[in-house]
């Protein structure tokens, strides 16, 4: 059951609210549930509710038979157990969310203002304050429900796609896509995944598994069709192959050297090579043998850094 602000009321029930608020006192309507001091919320059912009171009045029956012949009905609609104000705080927190991603998507973050999300939402200043106490903070929240956007587009998109490579450049034509429009987006997600203690590092951490999904679930069948025993994390190439796309794409981004055609080449390449790898068309089980014990010195090995940036 959705909750609805006194305005809400009035416009989907036709009748104004000075009418309402009569017919809560004549008892005609329960008591609405209060929010605050000086607001209130009613449920979707008193909609219902006053187009019976009005057909009743049309035909002629006084407030007061009115009043009982529909006392059942007034009663039900105040025994609601559900809590309106807290449904109404997340379906406020909702719209701001998507308007918030919809501006973040075309304009990107630097040029999206507060004062741009308050009015594409219908939010006053404070409303907008009490859910989000910071456009940072309403970043990462609506960058997720961008990336599941996309991943449900994609998803509805490829659907009927059987060549992995073929959906590996969708998802690849997408993300270009989404860059050009909002370039900083990614830019900022990422930054924000690498802050130890940032706030926000789990809601874009989800984000990103979230993008790379599709290609982790597309390598993680062809190692089970073709049997291939790599050292690898199917994980981790997945999150190789996104952060590749990322600076391919940072790269063309400096100059107009290389088309959207010519980064769809590169990362397709690039997917069929480590596609290679999975099914065994490219044997290097013997290469790769042979690294074993350099890779194992080297992970033990602490980091190296140069001389100048040692403590």
């Amino acid at each position: 059951m959705r909750g609805l602000t006194i305005t809400e009321l009035e416009d989907a029930s036709g009748v104004p609210r000075s009418t309402i608020y009569f017919y809560v006192r004549e008892g005609l309507l329960p008591v609405a549930q209060k929010a605050a001091v000086s607001r209130a919320v009613y449920p979707e059912s008193y909609v219902d509710l006053l187009s019976e009171i009005a057909a009743l009045k049309a035909e002629g029956l006084s407030l007061q038979t009115i009043k009982e012949r529909l006392s059942a009905r007034i009663a039900s609609a105040g025994a609601s157990d559900v809590d309106l104000i807290a449904e109404q705080a997340e379906q406020v927190k909702r719209s701001i969310l998507h308007a918030a991603a919809r501006l973040f998507a075309r304009r990107g973050y630097k040029r999206t203002r507060i004062a741009d999300i308050i009015k594409e939402a219908g939010v006053t200043p404070p409303v907008f304050y009490d859910h989000f106490i910071s456009k940072q903070q309403l970043f990462a929240e609506a960058f997720g429900l961008l990336s599941g956007w996309m991943s449900g587009f994609l998803q509805s998109r490829l659907a009927g796609e059987p060549d992995p490579a073929a959906r590996e450049l969708a998802r690849v034509q997408c993300y270009v896509g989404f860059q050009t429009l909002s370039p900083d987006l990614m830019s900022l997600a990422r930054s924000e995944a690498l802050q130890e203690a940032g706030e926000m590092r789990a809601e874009v951490e989800r984000s990103y598994k979230d993008m790379v999904r599709g290609t982790l679930e597309d390598l993680v069948r062809l190692r089970g069709q073709s049997g291939v025993s790599l050292p690898v994390s199917d994980e981790l190439v997945a999150f190789g192959l996104l952060g590749s796309v990322e600076d391919i794409v940072m790269r063309a981004s400096w100059d107009e050297q290389y088309s959207t055609e010519r980064i769809l080449w590169t990362t397709l390449c690039m997917y069929l090579a480590v596609e290679a790898l999975y099914t065994g068309r490219l044997d290097v089980s013997e290469r790769l043998t042979a690294y074993a014990d350099r890779i194992r010195r080297l992970a033990a090995a602490p980091p190296v850094m140069p001389p100048e940036a040692r403590p």
